[in-house]
């Protein structure tokens, strides 16, 4: 009787610690994350098979698990993401903080494809668009100042003040004057126009077609570089310029991706010149044993880069 108790109280004992065994297990390596570029890499560990996600209470989706480890990769976004990981009774939280978007994605590709144009004018022409450009740009704020100071005066003649009158008569005299420098300037641009559709056609094979889906994605892809962005619901999330290092041992290839990184940074509304001494400068100073150097920031968009055996990566985001 004795023996058969001892054997039940032994199976009991063996059933308690097989169970312990198979309970889930779950971490996470951080309570909150930062985007890196254009994804967030939440970590962490599990004795499962896999383990489940839900962002923001969405749908939920299997991550698997290798060597006890997990890896979930999400993309930026303009929000924060609230995860929940779970391993059969086990769940966690943690927090991806929202990455603001760097411009619509329309304004993006429009800029980028006209910057991309001029980049194929000869230099003199380069330089009169961006006078051109200037005085556009002038016009407009001027026209804004006249239609804001009439409207003013139009409600003060409204009310009965009748000192406004001279107001309006001032006003209209500087309108018709900027209709006359707006004429000048669309004759000025017509002379251009030739140029312009010239070089349209020459670069025609390397603008962004892309309709702008939520996703990451190539934008852009030729044999000298790719441009992939992180696009959500019609803003620039995040942008990758990729470039093979093999590409950039003659100097023509390291002259058509300088090219390429200034059509982005202007596109992006970043300080050309600023980025592009950056980069020389920690291109210069790079050990060959780095993967990645630190960050070139202008007008709120940084520039961090990224080294691997084959390819050189440039991460641009809003910060």
């Amino acid at each position: 009787m004795h023996k058969k108790i001892s054997l039940i109280v032994s199976a009991t004992l063996l059933s308690l610690v097989l169970v312990g065994c198979g309970k889930a297990s779950l971490t996470v390596a951080h309570k909150t994350y930062s985007p890196s570029g254009m994804t967030a890499i939440v970590k962490g560990h599990s004795n499962q098979k896999k383990v489940t996600y839900q962002v923001n209470g969405a749908k939920a989706k299997t991550q698997t698990v290798n060597g006890g480890g997990y890896a979930i990769t999400l993309p930026a976004k303009p929000y924060q993401q609230r995860v929940k990981i779970s391993a059969g009774s086990q769940h966690v939280t943690t927090v991806v903080k929202k990455s603001p978007a760097i411009k619509s994605y329309t304004d993006f590709k429009t800029a980028y494809n006209q910057v991309l144009m001029v980049t194929a004018l000869s230099k003199k022409n380069q330089t009169a668009v961006t006078q051109l450009q200037a005085q556009a740009a002038k016009l407009k704020q001027q026209q804004a100042q006249i239609t804001t100071a009439m409207k003013s005066a139009e409600a003060k003649l409204k009310a009965g003040d009748t000192s406004a009158t001279a107001t309006i008569t001032a006003e209209t005299q500087k309108a018709t004057q900027l209709k006359a420098s707006a004429a000048k300037l669309q004759q000025a641009q017509a002379k251009l126009a030739p140029a312009l559709k010239k070089a349209k056609a020459q670069v025609a094979d390397q603008t962004i077609t892309a309709t702008g889906k939520t996703g990451i994605y190539n934008l852009k892809k030729t044999s000298t570089a790719t441009v992939r962005g992180n696009i959500d619901h019609g803003n620039v999330i995040g942008l990758t310029l990729m470039v093979p290092t093999s590409a950039l041992k003659s100097t023509k290839a390291a002259k058509s991706f300088m090219t390429e990184l200034a059509v982005l940074t202007n596109s992006v509304g970043a300080n050309t010149k600023t980025v592009l001494n950056g980069f020389k400068n920690k291109a210069n100073k790079k050990n060959s044993n780095q993967t990645t150097t630190s960050t070139i920031r202008s007008n709120h968009i940084d520039f961090d880069l990224g080294y691997s055996t084959s390819t050189l990566y440039i991460y641009i985001t809003h910060h």
